[in-house]
C-alpha cells in the first residue's frame, strides 16, 4: 500500500495527470462542429483556430480574411477561440437574420465588465439587455442631424487650425508627412471640443493630457492586447482575475475631467450645443428636446420604459464620453489616412474629390458650412470605398441569448454561443466586389448599390445595435479631408509603404509602419 502511495505521490506523475486534465479540458469541445455537421477547420490545443492573431504573427484584417476564405461555397462555418466553439457567417442574408431579422437572440455582445477595477468600460457599446435598451433610446437623439448642424461650427473652428498646421507642413518643402499623426492631432481636438467643450490645442501642443492619453489607448501594451482579444473566450477567468483593460492613468483622466465639465456646466448658463450639454441635460431632466424644442419620445412603449429605468450618474457620463473619445479619434484618423493614401495612388480621383470640395465651398461665397459638406456628393463616394477597404473594425460578433436555428438549416445553436460577422472578408470578397483590392469610389454609386447585397457593407455595423456616433464619425472624416485637399494636395513619398502592411497589434485597422505622404501646396497658399 506504502509503495501504490508512493507511486501515485510521485511528481512526474502528478505532472502528468495535470497535463492530461489540462489536455482534456482544453479539448473536450473540439467536437461542437463536428457532431452537429457544421464544417470547420482542425483547432490547435490552447489557440484554437486564433493561434496566428493571438501570438501576433497576424493582424486582425488578416486573420479574418484568411478564415473568411476556408470555406468559400459554404454559408456558415465553425471555428475555435482558444475551446470556445464559434460560428462565422460568410452570407449576407444569415447577417441581417442576426443584425435585423433575429435581434432579440443577438441583441448582446457578451463582452464581460470587471466594473470596478475598469469603471468606464459600463459604455454603451458594452451594455446589455434593458440597460443598453434604455441608454440606447435616451442618447440616440444626441446624434440627430439638426444636434449636429448645431455643433458644426466647433468643426469649423477646428479644421481652420488644422489648415494652418497642413500649410506648415506643404510650405516646408518635400519632407514626408506622417498624416495619420497629423490627423489624429485634428480628430483628437474635434472631439475635445465637441465632447468634452475643451480647447485640446493637441494640434499645436503634443504634451496636453488628452494628446497623452490617446497615445496610450491606440498603444495598449501586449497584455491587455490580448486581454481584449481573450474576455469573450474565457470571460470567468477574466473576472475572477479581475482584469483591468483600461490604462489606471486614463480611467483616473477621464473621470477628473469629465466631473470638473459637469459641475461647471450645472453652475453656468452658457451653452456651447456640444455633446456634454446632452449628456448633463440628460442628467437633470432624464431626456432631451428635438430639434423642434419638444421632448423627445420613442414609439416603442418597451424602450420607454427602460429608458425611464436608466440613470446618469457622473461615473455613467464619464463611460459615455470615454467610448466617444475611444471609439472616435483613432478610427477616424485611421479612415482619413486610408483616404489620402489612396488619393495619392489615385491622381485622378483626388482632383475630382478637389473639385467637389471646393465647388461646393465656392456656392457658398467660400464658406465651409453643415449643408456644403452634404452637398460633396463624390467626396460620400471617396469615403464610403475607403470604409469598404479598410474598415475600421475587421469583425463583430453577438452572443446568441437563446436556443436558435440556423435559417435554412438543420443546425440549431445553443444559448451563450457567439456569431462572428467577418467584416472584412465580405469587403474583399470578389462576389460582391470585384477586383476587391481596386479602390474604386463608383462601387458606391446608386445605380451600383442597387445591384449588391445590402448586408455586404457593414463599416459601422447594422440594425438596432449600430454604431449610434455614425452620422458624427463620417462628419468628423469628411471635414478632415475637406481641411487637407481644399487648398493642398497629398502624393507618394519614398517613405510611402505599399500596399500597407496592418499593424498586428491593433484591434482595429490600422497601419504596422503609419502613412508616409508629401503634402502639395496649391500656389496661392505659401
Amino acid at each position: 500500500m506504502l509503495n501504490i502511495l508512493k507511486e501515485f505521490l510521485d511528481p512526474f506523475l502528478l505532472i502528468g495527470l495535470f497535463l492530461g486534465a489540462l489536455y482534456f479540458f482544453f479539448t473536450a469541445t473540439f467536437d461542437f462542429w463536428e457532431t452537429r455537421g457544421v464544417p470547420f477547420k482542425k483547432p490547435t490545443v490552447l489557440l484554437g483556430n486564433f493561434g496566428p492573431v493571438l501570438l501576433f504573427r497576424k493582424s486582425q484584417p488578416e486573420g479574418v480574411k484568411e478564415m473568411y476564405d476556408w470555406f468559400k461555397n459554404e454559408r456558415f462555418f465553425g471555428v475555435f477561440r482558444v475551446r470556445s466553439p464559434i460560428l462565422i457567417l460568410r452570407d449576407p442574408d444569415l447577417v441581417k437574420s442576426v443584425c435585423v431579422k433575429d435581434f432579440a437572440c443577438f441583441a448582446n455582445r457578451g463582452i464581460p465588465i470587471n466594473n470596478s477595477q475598469d469603471p468606464l468600460s459600463g459604455h454603451l457599446f458594452n451594455l446589455e439587455g434593458r440597460r443598453w435598451k434604455g441608454l440606447r433610446s435616451k442618447l440616440t437623439p444626441a446624434f440627430s442631424s439638426g444636434k449636429l448642424k448645431r455643433m458644426f461650427y466647433l468643426l469649423d473652428e477646428c479644421s481652420e487650425e488644422f489648415q494652418k498646421l497642413i500649410n506648415e507642413h506643404a510650405c516646408d518643402g518635400k519632407t514626408a508627412v506622417e498624416v495619420r499623426e497629423l490627423a489624429a492631432k485634428f480628430t483628437i481636438d474635434v472631439i475635445g471640443s465637441c465632447a468634452f467643450g475643451i480647447q485640446i490645442n493637441a494640434l499645436t501642443d503634443e504634451d496636453s493630457e488628452f494628446h497623452r492619453a490617446a497615445k496610450k489607448l491606440s498603444r495598449p501594451s501586449y497584455k491587455a492586447t490580448l486581454w481584449r482579444m481573450l474576455r469573450t473566450a474565457m470571460p470567468r477567468l477574466y473576472k475572477f482575475l479581475g482584469v483591468q483593460v483600461i490604462d489606471p492613468e486614463v480611467t483616473r483622466f477621464f473621470k477628473d475631467v469629465v466631473s470638473q465639465m459637469i459641475r461647471q456646466r450645472e453652475s453656468s448658463d452658457q451653452r456651447r450645443h456640444d455633446f456634454m450639454d446632452l449628456l448633463v441635460e440628460l442628467k437633470n431632466k432624464g431626456s432631451l428636446e428635438n430639434d423642434t424644442g419638444s421632448v423627445v419620445q420613442s414609439f416603442n412603449e418597451e424602450d420607454v420604459q427602460a429608458a425611464k429605468e436608466i440613470e446618469l450618474d457622473e461615473n455613467s457620463i464619464a463611460a459615455q464620453a470615454f467610448v466617444f473619445f475611444a471609439a472616435g479619434y483613432e478610427t477616424s484618423s485611421n479612415t482619413i489616412a486610408f483616404c489620402l493614401h489612396e488619393l495619392a495612388l489615385n491622381e485622378e480621383i483626388q482632383e475630382r474629390t478637389k473639385r467637389d470640395i471646393n465647388d461646393a465651398i465656392t456656392k457658398r461665397d467660400g464658406k465651409l458650412t453643415y449643408d456644403a459638406v452634404q452637398d460633396m456628393k463624390y467626396l460620400d463616394l471617396v469615403i464610403l470605398e475607403t470604409l469598404r477597404k479598410y474598415p475600421p473594425a475587421p469583425l463583430l460578433s453577438r452572443r446568441c441569448e437563446y436556443k436558435y436555428q440556423i435559417p435554412g438549416s438543420k443546425v440549431e445553436l445553443p444559448a451563450g454561443m457567439r456569431v462572428v460577422i467577418p467584416i472584412y472578408g465580405l469587403h474583399h470578397d470578389p462576389d460582391h466586389y470585384p477586383d476587391p483590392e481596386a479602390f474604386n469610389p463608383d462601387r458606391f454609386t446608386d445605380e451600383n448599390k442597387r445591384t449588391r447585397h445590402p448586408y455586404t457593407y457593414l463599416p459601422f455595423g447594422e440594425g438596432p445595435r449600430a454604431c449610434i456616433g455614425m452620422r458624427f464619425a463620417l462628419l468628423q472624416i469628411k471635414v478632415g479631408i475637406i481641411s487637407f485637399l481644399r487648398s493642398h494636395g497629398v502624393r507618394l513619398s519614398d517613405k510611402t509603404v505599399h500596399p500597407i502592411k496592418f499593424s498586428r497589434r491593433s484591434l482595429v485597422t490600422t497601419s504596422e509602419t503609419g502613412f508616409w505622404l508629401n503634402i502639395t501646396s496649391d500656389p496661392e497658399s505659401c
